[in-house]
């Protein structure tokens, strides 16, 4: 599924997103990156619904998203913030059910279904056992994947992760990025992630999305449109881009 952008603007008092034509391609993973302060979170949080948006300006598969009730478009679209402070603790188990909630009925209780679905998505992300563990007491990293765990049980076509690596240590970081890459993958997903790691973008992007003071400044596949103009433009700071073993390095 498609997410096509038409015209999005949305402003704070001191600052202003402007995006006029924008596509997000399905079964591939986009990243969106810059600087802090560029709008990448305010962007995603508009593709999510979190934020109002002028009507029409969002269209899934061509549909217009301000069309959709809330119930359709959780079915649709799921988002995990940066990180997600709870009033109450919850079992890992209880938290993923969390992603049932556009399937069920006010006052109804999950059903075997929704039970075998959360379960289903925790060994996809690995955490398979962790069912009774509190959610206050995992890792940065644990917590991380149980958010995407509950982002599957939700069963939606495209998922919009910020900055799903920050403050994650390297193995944590490769493991998130690898299961955004299943995910688009394996199941199909739309993926769009917000990234301040460049070389992490670039390895695993299928599209990146490069943002500059609420703005698009470039698109496209990450051997199209990366260059040292293009880097320096965005972050306002000398940059060069050299390959070792294959791989793209950015040297600031």
């Amino acid at each position: 599924m498609s997410i096509e952008v038409r015209g999005l603007f949305f402003g704070y008092e001191d600052f202003r997103l402007s995006v006029e034509d924008l596509c997000f391609e399905g079964r591939k993973v986009t990243s969106i990156v810059g600087r802090n302060g560029a709008g990448k979170s305010t962007f995603l949080k508009c593709l999510a619904g979190v934020l109002p948006v002028p009507k029409p300006s969002l269209f899934l598969d061509g549909r217009n998203l301000a069309s959709l009730r809330v119930r359709e478009r959780a079915k649709l679209i799921s988002y995990v913030p940066q990180e997600l402070v709870l009033a109450f603790n919850y079992s890992v188990l209880d938290f993923v059910l969390m992603g049932r909630a556009a399937f069920l009925s006010p006052f109804s209780v999950p059903s075997r279904e929704d039970l075998g679905t959360a379960a289903e998505a925790l060994q996809f992300v690995g955490l398979e056992g962790f069912e009774k563990r509190d959610f206050s007491r995992l890792s940065s990293g644990e917590r991380r994947l149980v958010l995407i765990a509950r982002t599957l049980a939700q069963s939606a076509e495209i998922l919009l992760l910020d900055e799903p690596t920050t403050f994650l240590d390297p193995k944590h970081e490769v493991e998130v990025m690898n299961l955004c890459r299943k995910l688009a993958l394996d199941k199909g997903k739309t993926v769009i992630v917000t990234l301040h790691n460049l070389e992490m973008a670039i390895k695993y992007s299928d599209a990146m999305v490069f943002m500059k003071e609420g703005r698009v400044v470039a698109s496209g596949r990450p051997d199209e449109v990366l260059n040292t103009d293009l880097l320096e433009q965005v972050y306002d700071i000398p940059m060069s881009i050299v390959t070792y073993d294959g791989k793209k390095i950015i040297l600031r």
